[in-house]
């Protein structure tokens, strides 16, 4: 926890004599110079969930940022797994605390409007993150453009499988808004080749193990299917041995998946994934913090109602350049070395 600094104007010898004298002229006990905070804010960064390990970078990211500023107490906090109704629980505690500030990444829209809402009346500036409350009054939202992620996961899937095939969809929670603008994105894509059919979206809820067992169960009823697009690859989060259908379907029906983070690399280096669509991991904490501390200490900063990420794309061209990238960030320092980028000013 950073100290909280003090501010003292100098005061002198014959300034505190008057003060004393002007006060025993009126009456007044003078009252001893009491030196004043500065003022600190309390960011609330809350993720879907703190069992999924996608989050981690933007823990390092946000508690990062809050050193480089020296006036920001994060507060991470969230449900144990991805629940819709705990995290509005999660966030009416948050406004009994009265932060300053919610940085929300949503399980489900509709159960957080009202939380956030409450927020906004109460004076609490409210972003979210990753996935978006719309309808909500949240500032801004910041994160991928979620259809245009799923465009791009399509493309990638006909770059591997061809104009002809079954696409077999797999997502998280089916609540999700920024999962469901991906599937949206990507069926509009695939749509356009008339040899492409689409079967699903099947849901795991964002549960490793219950992903694991649907990524295999799928391989095994569709042994002919074309390919398996995947916009929340939580399957490939856990071991590879726990993927026996995906090692013995070693390109046959390719896998497209979002997300680049460590475990899924080795999935792609070895052949069993063609392809992964990123996001920005680390920016998830520290720019929402950047975001965050700009309006609060600024009430003339603007931002759009976007503030767009990049995604990168990871194939076995490039790899390994991203496996080195993340055996640098096992730490809090190697991240930020390894994920270094400007904070986001306002616009």
């Amino acid at each position: 926890m950073l100290k909280t600094r003090l501010i003292a104007a100098p005061l002198r010898r014959r300034t505190l004599l008057g003060a004393g004298a002007l006060a025993a002229g009126t009456g007044l006990l003078a009252r001893p110079y009491v030196a004043r905070a500065a003022k600190r804010y309390s960011i609330a960064v809350i993720p879907k969930a703190l069992d999924n390990p996608v989050f981690y970078y933007a823990h390092y990211g946000a508690e990062t940022r809050a050193r480089e500023l020296g006036d920001v107490d994060v507060i991470w906090t969230a449900s144990t797994t991805s629940d819709a109704s705990v995290e509005a629980q999660v966030l009416s505690g948050l406004i009994a605390r009265h932060v300053d500030a919610m940085a929300v990444d949503a399980n489900a829209p509709q159960p957080l409007v009202a939380p956030i809402n409450e927020a906004v009346a109460k004076g609490i500036t409210v972003i979210t993150w990753d996935s978006d409350v719309p309808g909500s009054k949240r500032r801004l939202f910041y994160g991928v453009d979620s259809y245009k992620m799923g465009q791009s996961l399509a493309e990638q899937t006909i770059k591997f499988m061809g104009t002809k095939g079954t696409v077999i969809l797999v997502s998280g929670g089916p609540g999700a808004t920024n999962l469901n603008a991906r599937l949206k994105g990507a069926t509009d894509t695939l749509a356009k080749y008339p040899g492409v059919k689409t079967i699903g979206p099947f849901f795991d809820y964002d549960d490793l193990v219950k992903a694991q067992v649907l990524m295999n169960d799928l391989l095994v009823s569709h042994p002919d299917a074309g390919a398996i697009l995947n916009v929340a690859a939580v399957a490939l989060f856990g071991k590879m041995s726990a993927l026996p259908a995906v090692i013995k379907n070693k390109g046959k029906v390719k896998i497209i998946a979002s997300d680049t983070l460590a475990p899924e690399l080795p999935f792609v280096a070895d052949g069993y994934v063609q392809a992964l669509v990123g996001q920005d991991y680390w920016g998830w904490g520290y720019q929402t913090v950047s975001i965050l501390h700009n309006l609060l200490a600024n009430p003339n900063c603007h931002y759009p109602e976007l503030v767009p990420q990049s995604m990168p794309v990871v194939t076995a061209a490039n790899v390994k350049d991203w496996m080195a990238k993340w055996e640098e960030a096992k730490t809090r320092a190697g991240a930020a070395a390894a994920f270094k980028e400007a904070p986001i000013g306002c616009m």
